[in-house]
C-alpha cells in the first residue's frame, strides 16, 4: 500500500504522487516514513529528501527549512524550497557554494555578528545539498 506524498513550497506544489517510502531531513535527524506511520508534526532542516517510488525508482530532492506533517498514509512537506536533482543548475550551486565559503571566511576574519555568519552558513548548506542531490540524480 503506497503513501501519498505532497511537497509544497511558496511557489506551489512541487510533488504530488503515491510513493513506497520517503526519508525526510528532520530537525533531530533523518527519519523514514512507511505506510501506516504514526501521526506527527516535525520541523524540516536543510537536507536531502529520498523518495522511493512504488516501482522502486528513487528520486532525490534538496529541501530547505519547513515542516512535515505525517498522518497514516499521507505525508505533507511544507518547505521554503524543493529542487529535484535533474532540475538543479550545478554551475549556479557551485557559485553559491564558493560565494558562501568566501563570505564565511571573511566573517571569521572580521569577527562579524553571529546572525550574519548563520545566514552565510545556511547558504553554504543549501548549496552543498543541491550539489549532492544533483550528483545522485545523474
Amino acid at each position: 500500500m503506497p503513501i501519498h506524498l505532497e511537497i509544497v513550497t511558496p511557489d506551489g506544489v512541487r510533488f504530488d504522487d503515491a510513493v513506497a517510502r520517503v526519508v525526510i531531513p528532520g530537525s533531530e535527524g533523518d527519519f523514514g516514513v512507511l505506510p501506516g506511520h504514526e501521526r506527527f508534526l516535525s520541523p524540516v532542516r536543510v537536507g536531502e529528501l529520498d523518495i522511493e517510488m512504488p516501482d522502486q525508482r528513487r528520486l532525490f530532492a534538496a529541501v530547505s527549512d519547513g515542516f512535515v506533517e505525517v498522518g497514516g498514509d499521507e505525508v505533507v512537506v511544507m518547505a521554503d524550497s524543493c529542487e529535484f536533482g535533474p532540475d538543479i543548475d550545478t554551475a549556479r550551486a557551485e557559485r553559491a557554494r564558493a560565494r558562501a565559503e568566501r563570505e564565511i571566511q571573511l566573517l571569521r576574519e572580521r569577527a562579524h555578528e553571529e546572525r550574519t555568519y548563520k545566514l552565510e552558513e545556511g547558504a553554504l548548506q543549501r548549496a552543498l545539498i543541491r550539489l549532492q542531490v544533483a550528483a545522485k540524480s545523474r
